[in-house]
């Protein structure tokens, strides 16, 4: 009868290698590792289980490592990328940002929000609409220079009626003088409280909403 015969150097080899590799080719070694020791075990001695199940649970720990390092990278490149003019996105955190919105969420009381105007306005109009489009309250904002100013909504339709809780629609609308349209934005601040990096780029989290890294238009302290 044929005796298959240990060779413990293939596993002191792969033990060698995975000293020399560095924290990035950790789990491929550790994989050849247990991969060796299994091919080159003895059939009338097998491997413990017990052990085995010991190495794959330390493996499971290496691989929860390298996932976390690799996070803390992202967020140190994140921090050291902005060597230009152009500011890291984790150095918004805790930051008050300025975001567009296009909706209210109303559940009694007043609404605050801003409206940002790139240029002077001869008129401009605040338009809420009921979630099916239908404009319920039109605001007369009047002259209004570039910048940006508050408004206020009581809760109350054109006609005084105090309307339902729920979500609406926001749209700002201006001209100048000549009756050309000005760009004008429904605006919002908040804490940036976190930041999430996608695969289209990086957004911020305000007012628990995301809203990405290009469409904020002011950051301040």
């Amino acid at each position: 009868m044929l005796k298959a015969t240990y060779d413990p150097t293939a596993t002191r080899a792969a033990q060698a290698a995975s000293q020399r590799n560095t924290d990035l080719g950790k789990k491929d070694i550790f994989l050849k590792l247990l991969v060796a020791q299994m091919k080159f075990q003895d059939p009338l001695k097998p491997q413990d289980p017990t052990k085995m199940s010991s190495q794959l649970a330390q493996f499971n720990t290496l691989e929860a490592a390298l996932n976390g390092n690799k996070l803390l990278q992202q967020l140190v490149d994140a921090q050291t990328s902005g060597k230009s003019n152009t500011a890291s996105p984790a150095s918004y955190l805790g930051r008050i940002a300025t975001i567009p919105i296009n909706s209210l969420q109303y559940a009694g009381g007043t609404q605050s929000f801003d409206v940002g105007l790139a240029q002077d306005a001869q008129q401009a109009l605040a338009v809420i609409s009921d979630s099916n489009g239908m404009p319920i309250r039109s605001i007369n904002l009047g002259a209004l220079v570039a910048g940006t100013h508050p408004v206020t909504w009581d809760g109350k339709d054109d006609q005084g009626n105090q309307v339902a809780s729920g979500d609406y629609q926001l749209k700002v609308v201006a001209a100048d003088a000549t009756g050309t349209p000005v760009d004008a934005q429904a605006q919002r601040s908040g804490k940036v409280t976190s930041v999430r990096f996608t695969p289209g780029g990086a957004q911020l989290i305000v007012g628990g909403k995301p809203v990405d890294l290009a469409k904020v238009s002011e950051i301040a302290i």
